[in-house]
Order: C-alpha cells, then sequence, then structure tokens
C-alpha cells in the first residue's frame, strides 16, 4: 500500500501536535501535512494530491466550513474523507458539516482511542483500507528491501531493549 498524505489543519498548535502524534504513533508510513487555517490549507490541497483532511471548524482567515465547500467544487477532493474535529457540537453546526460534505465530525475535548477509531472508519469507509492494513503498510517496504538485498535469506530482526542502566 501506498502511504498516503494526511492534511491537519487547525490554528491551535497543541491540537496539530496532539493529531500529529497520534497519526505519526499509529500510521508511520503516512505523510503528514500542516496547516494553521484553511487558506493555508487550501494552498496545501492545490499543490499536493491529500487523501484525508482532519481540520478545525473555527480559524482566522477560511473556515474548516469554507474549506470543506471550496473542497466539494474542485473535482479532485470531491470524494476527499474530511473530518471536522471542532468544539462545535450543537445540532445546527454538525447538520451544517454535514450538508457541506464532511465525512466524519469530533467534537473537542477528544480521547485518543475516540479519534483513532473515528480515522479507521474514515479510512475502510472512503478508502477501502483497513486499520490493520495502515498500520503494517510501513513495515511492508522495509521488509521487501531486507529481501532484496539477502536474495530472501534473512528476514528483519526485531530491536532488542537496551540493557537497563543501573
Amino acid at each position: 500500500m501506498k502511504a498516503l498524505n494526511v492534511l491537519v489543519v487547525d490554528d491551535a498548535a497543541f491540537i496539530r501536535d496532539l493529531i500529529k502524534k497520534a497519526m505519526r504513533d499509529n500510521y508511520p508510513s503516512f505523510n503528514i501535512h500542516e496547516a494553521i487555517d484553511g487558506r493555508k490549507a487550501q494552498s496545501i490541497l492545490k499543490n499536493n494530491h491529500i487523501d484525508i483532511v482532519l481540520c478545525d471548524w473555527e480559524m482566522p482567515e477560511m473556515s474548516g466550513l469554507e474549506l470543506i465547500t471550496w473542497m466539494r467544487k474542485e473535482e479532485r477532493y470531491t470524494d476527499t474523507p474530511f473530518m471536522m474535529i471542532t468544539s462545535r457540537g450543537e445540532r445546527d453546526h454538525v447538520i451544517k458539516a454535514v450538508t457541506a460534505g464532511v465525512s466524519d465530525y469530533i467534537g473537542k475535548p477528544f480521547t485518543r482511542d475516540n479519534f483513532l477509531t473515528k480515522v479507521n472508519k474514515l479510512l475502510t469507509k472512503h478508502l477501502g483500507i483497513s486499520s490493520q492494513e495502515a498500520q503494517q503498510s510501513s513495515e511492508q517496504p522495509q521488509d521487501a528491501s531486507v529481501a532484496a538485498l539477502t536474495g530472501g535469506l534473512a528476514t528483519p530482526t526485531q530491536k532488542k531493549p537496551a540493557p537497563a542502566k543501573p
């Protein structure tokens, strides 16, 4: 499986950092892009192929709602999975987001497990990738490289933990 490109959009650096850490820990082969607002995200989307967007609602310059509205008008992003991540959980906001075309919605604050469950759901439903496939994808190229270099005679070794210091 090829590495997916993920775009994390939030004006709060600590939220971007939390999301990036969860994504890197669980999907180490994914390429993570980040933007501090919708306008910067739009620029990244124009210049890169992005497979999944994880975006805040309220940001300066361009909101998450404005970004999803723009994306759904762009031919290459009409079906790209888009998760709105926001503290705006009122029913009318959820309806606006769904109407605009979001694939999923998570309210702040959220737990890491809840967030990853929703990401896994997006990967499976919209990209046809199981969470197990996504998590294992980073191991496959290394295994293939070792096999190619050794003519299939060696398999990757597991790292041994460093001895404990007294």
